[in-house]
């Protein structure tokens, strides 16, 4: 892209989210009369340190990351781990390797963590099952999060209590999944479980159930705010696809 175009393409983001967003409109002297340090001096000072706090931006960012260097998370997992093992250090390497689909490894991660107190540690447990889940294992993903349940009554998660429907769904426990899925939706924080339970309705063959529940994905879709439809942008995509829509 030519350097002009470059620069008018940065004022323009530049002026779009300062109209957008409300900022000091002092800005828009400096986005104008100053084109390229202006615009750079706005997205750095007033962009930049929002999107820290905004999830769908970081989520970008870090697929943004991975894409120009997917081995980036393994790498620095294994620095920390290597620098010192204990469970933070073992349970967040095993998620990388099971991000980068080397599921054997973070199940020997996880195993070689689990020593002594931490034997029965929920973060190691729930690590253990997305790898062994990951690798198709579903009945020991099922039996290690029973057994993270027996051992840890008051953890709560929605990631693993996800993994435990879909595990279920995977080993041709349909209806426990549908129940499980059904407990799940009332708190999940996002549309995936609610696809997800009618999505196994439609697979069952109950058409009418489904449809209904991936209409009703959409009506709340509809009336939810723009930054949650942002989020579950690809949940929404699915139920409109899966609906005939």
């Amino acid at each position: 892209m030519p350097l002009y175009l470059a620069t008018i393409a940065i004022q323009v983001i530049a002026a779009v989210h300062l109209f957008r967003t409300g900022r000091d409109m002092r800005w828009l002297w400096a986005i104008v009369f100053l084109p390229v340090v202006g615009s750079l001096a706005y997205l750095f000072v007033e962009v930049l340190p929002s999107l820290q706090h905004n999830r769908t931006a970081r989520n970008a960012l870090r697929r943004a990351r991975n894409t120009v260097d997917p081995n980036r998370g393994v790498r620095e997992g294994s620095l920390d781990y290597e620098r010192s093992q204990n469970i933070e250090t073992a349970s967040k390497l095993a998620d990388e390797l099971t991000k980068a689909d080397r599921f054997s490894e973070a199940i020997r991660v996880c195993t070689e963590a689990r020593v002594g107190i931490f034997e029965d540690d929920p973060k190691i447990l729930l690590s253990l099952a997305n790898a062994q889940f990951g690798s198709r294992q579903y009945q020991d993903t099922i039996a290690t999060l029973d057994y993270l349940r027996d051992k840890n009554p008051e953890f709560r998660s929605p990631d693993a209590h996800l993994v435990y429907a879909r595990a279920l769904e995977e080993s041709g426990a349909s209806n426990r999944a549908l129940g499980e899925y059904e407990a799940l939706a009332r708190y999940y924080p996002g549309a995936e479980a609610r696809v997800r339970h009618a999505m196994l309705h439609k697979k069952l063959g109950r058409l009418d159930r489904a449809n209904e529940m991936f209409e009703e994905v959409l009506k709340d879709a509809r009336l939810a705010p723009k930054h949650f439809r942002r989020s579950q942008r690809e949940w929404i995509d699915l139920a409109e696809r899966e609906a005939g829509r």
